[in-house]
């Protein structure tokens, strides 16, 4: 296996597992709001019922090549948007925007990205329970393509989170392991009470846009 095989794998299984806790949190929001708000529970679980079935086909695809079905039709812009907008049913306000000419990426690369976007957005509406969270796409740089995840959560010590992993510092690493088999880096800023900030960016030289092309 290559280490770019292996950095992504290591990024899907978390995803995965971070997909899979953010549905369990909401049946466990619909179990306790059942008889109190049965409305705001019945769309806590038809939010699960969407989402089970999307991570379904994601599943599917994921064993067969590792490319995430967002990115099957769409560019990277319009998967992002799409997956701030699957974050309704949280209690974050989720707001995407483009910075600079969005151009083509090659398929590893925004793969690469929307991985690791998703799963620093679950840390932000899961872990940090920030009630706004900000991505930007970043295409003002020509030789890097960037992601960055802003959240007014509770923020924590970064240093310890890499140090001692839980679930949220396994989820850095795995994510700086898929970013750093393309030549790409993650880097995290943030402390107890102010939020996080997290960007992702990779290198993008012109062979490898003509390339996708």
């Amino acid at each position: 296996m290559t280490d770019e095989a292996r950095g992504r794998g290591a990024g899907t299984g978390y995803t995965l597992a971070q997909e899979r806790a953010g549905s369990r949190m909401l049946l466990q929001a619909a179990d306790r709001d059942w008889d109190r708000r049965p409305d705001l529970a019945r769309t806590q679980v038809r939010a699960v019922v969407d989402a089970l079935g999307a991570n379904l086909a994601e599943t599917r695809t994921i064993i067969s090549d590792l490319t995430p079905p967002a990115l099957e039709h769409d560019d990277l812009g319009t998967a992002l948007r799409i997956l701030c907008a699957r974050t309704t049913a949280t209690p974050s306000r989720v707001v995407f925007r483009t910075e600079g000419e969005p151009g083509a990426l090659p398929s590893d690369r925004a793969a690469a990205l929307l991985r690791v976007a998703q799963g620093l957005l679950a840390n932000a509406c899961e872990h940090a329970r920030a009630r706004h969270v900000w991505i930007t796409l970043d295409h003002r740089d020509d030789t890097t393509v960037a992601v960055e995840v802003r959240d007014d959560g509770v923020g924590f010590d970064t240093a310890r989170a890499t140090a001692k992993p839980g679930d949220r510092g396994l989820g850095l690493t795995a994510g700086r392991e898929r970013l750093g088999a393309l030549g790409g880096s993650l880097t995290v800023r943030g402390a107890p009470g102010r939020g996080t900030l997290a960007r992702a960016s990779l290198p993008v030289d012109a062979l490898a846009l003509a390339g996708s092309r």
